[in-house]
């Protein structure tokens, strides 16, 4: 009698549930994990956990609502869900099913353009996202995406600033980078994203050109970057409190120990406010000798400003004779610094 009456009760609970209470059950787990975890691995439990609680709120939106308009919504947040797990697990296959869920969504003209749109900007996303460190190769994949969804969706908001976000894996093919950010300039766009846009073209318009500045160090005296002609000069803008910035500049230091010495000039430039954390983050990172900018001044640091700084590490690359070669050498430092020893400018 107990069994029966649980189904019961469990029938009954099912049969009495929303779609719009199902449906706030849902968004309210958008808010995340309540604790704060104490380690990186505490951390991941934590995230898997409270995915599978999102998964589990959303099946059972779609199988007690199958004719409400959210569904498609709740599909499309399943499909970011298999993403996102797959991410954190290192699936490559969970990230593929993601795809094709977004991709058949899309290809669904039952359904709304606002929710085919939808689906179409977070696959072209996750494209991006899912090939970390292969940009080059597929840059044409990504470039071809963009314009696919802005072909599709002309009209859609995020096009500007999908065609910017494509735009950052472009700064070995100039010609192609200015064209995409000056196609989404040509959209309606907020303050943020017309400032990164003139950001960006200025540090292309120091492309090939002489590059000569002089700024503040952390010592108090003054660098200019003439002084290190006849090496190849990198030049890094960070901050000690951008943890990317922190982890290439470890392994930076590393890489830089297997190339001639001598040869290669290295200065930072600090996009700080405070001192004593730059202080405290080189005694950790146990970086050499470098010449360190610093002027307390933070992102609107004139030197940072003039040269279009957005976003950190930023690594411009300088050869023997002066001249700008690179404004992100982030990854391929190894391979454009080789290439300018081997082949050095005439």
């Amino acid at each position: 009698m107990r069994v029966a009456l649980a189904v019961i009760l469990a029938a009954v609970s099912v049969a009495m549930a929303s779609p719009d209470s199902d449906w706030e059950a849902v968004v309210a787990l958008d808010k995340g994990p309540a604790a704060n975890p104490t380690s990186m691995e505490e951390a991941k439990a934590q995230a898997v956990s409270h995915l599978s609680r999102q998964r589990r709120a959303l099946e059972e939106f779609v199988e007690r609502h199958p004719g409400d308009v959210r569904v498609v919504d709740a599909r499309i947040r399943l499909a970011s869900l298999q993403a996102t797990s797959g991410k954190i697990d290192g699936k490559q296959s969970r990230i593929d099913d993601a795809m094709r869920r977004f991709s058949a969504i899309e290809s669904d003209e039952s359904i709304s353009r606002e929710q085919r749109a939808e689906a179409g900007f977070r696959r072209v996303c996750l494209l991006m996202q899912s090939l970390d460190g292969m940009e080059a190769g597929r840059r044409g994949d990504f470039v071809n995406a963009a314009r696919n969804f802005e072909g599709r969706y002309p009209r859609d908001p995020r096009v500007p600033r999908l065609l910017v976000e494509v735009a950052t894996i472009c700064d070995e093919d100039p010609r192609l980078k200015r064209e995409l950010l000056e196609r989404a300039a040509g959209y309606p766009v907020d303050a943020a994203l017309k400032a990164r846009i003139a950001d960006d073209l200025r540090r292309l318009d120091l492309l090939g050109k002489p590059f000569d500045r002089k700024f503040q160090l952390l010592d108090g005296g003054v660098f200019r970057t003439a002084s290190m002609r006849g090496r190849v000069g990198v030049l890094v803008f960070w901050s000690a409190e951008s943890i990317p910035s922190i982890l290439w500049m470890r392994d930076f230091r590393r890489a830089l120990a297997t190339l001639p010495a001598g040869k290669i000039a290295v200065v930072g430039i600090a996009l700080d406010t405070d001192r004593g954390v730059v202080d405290g983050a080189l005694r950790q990172l146990g970086v050499p000798n470098w010449p360190m900018g610093f002027d307390g001044k933070g992102w609107d640091s004139p030197l940072a400003r003039a040269c279009g700084i957005n976003a950190l590490p930023t690594v411009f690359l300088i050869d023997q004779r002066g001249v700008l070669r690179s404004i992100n050498a982030r990854h391929s430092y190894m391979q454009l610094i080789n290439s300018l020893l081997v082949s050095p400018p005439r």
